[in-house]
């Protein structure tokens, strides 16, 4: 028994050291995008109004639109001001910006990058959890979802109801929850009061955001798990190339 304990603890201890080491290298240039934002981006904006590199500064709705080297058809909106992530408080002041519903009005900028009839259900804005980024700057991203990803969310979207319960498949091997919401509804105020109910942090949830094919918006929140390898990265369920589209 006592020998079986000792494994145990030593499975423990390399499971938490192999977390700990990927944290590190997740983390080691968690500030680029930020640099690139307000090193770049807003000072071009203010002095050459300009947003180069980004596709579009908005100072007064404190946002910006910037295209993602990774994939072809991937863009993120972030906040101006310096947020790290959904963990922030500052995402769910009175008066803060919806920055799901301003990355889905600059949805255009993503089009406009492909010949491909993207439609509106094509589409994921994503967030990951705190533990499955590796920049700590708030970006929520826009792509497309993985055909497989579509299926199962329109295969089950007539069960999805106006409060948060367990999705009816899993998403890539995870369990995500899933709620069905008004279309300018704010995803982190939404997700916000069930982390409430039920004593967990904002930190521990991935969310995103889809229309189905019958136009219904839904948000998906992928709650960390670390026994089961799973960090809570919404973003797994894009597909930068948009297979889905003709």
């Amino acid at each position: 028994m006592k020998k079986i304990l000792r494994v145990v603890v030593v499975l423990l201890i390399l499971l938490l050291a192999a977390v700990a080491i990927r944290l590190w290298l997740l983390h080691r240039h968690s500030d680029a995008l930020w640099n690139i934002i307000s090193q770049q981006c807003i000072p071009n904006q203010q002095q050459n109004n300009s947003p180069a590199p980004c596709l579009k500064v908005d100072l007064a709705q404190r946002y910006l639109v910037f295209k993602d080297a990774k994939g072809p058809l991937h863009t993120l909106l972030m906040p101006t001001d310096k947020i790290t992530g959904i963990e922030s408080p500052k995402i769910l002041e009175n008066g803060a910006p919806n920055y799901f519903q301003d990355a889905w009005d600059n949805r255009h900028f993503l089009l406009d990058e492909t010949t491909k009839a993207v439609r509106d259900d094509d589409l994921v804005l994503a967030i990951n959890s705190r533990y499955g980024r590796s920049q700590n700057q708030l970006h929520i991203h826009l792509s497309c979802l993985r055909p497989e990803v579509y299926q199962s969310i329109n295969q089950l979207a007539d069960k999805v109801d106006t409060q948060w319960q367990p999705f009816g498949a899993e998403i890539l091997g995870h369990k995500y929850l899933a709620i069905k919401v008004p279309a300018d509804a704010n995803p982190f105020t939404v997700l916000a009061e069930y982390v409430k109910a039920q004593d967990d942090e904002m930190e521990n949830f991935g969310l995103a955001r889809v229309v189905t094919a019958k136009g219904d918006v839904v948000l998906l929140a992928n709650p960390r798990q670390l026994l089961g390898g799973n960090q809570g990265s919404a973003e797994e369920m894009l597909d930068y190339s948009c297979s889905l589209a003709n």
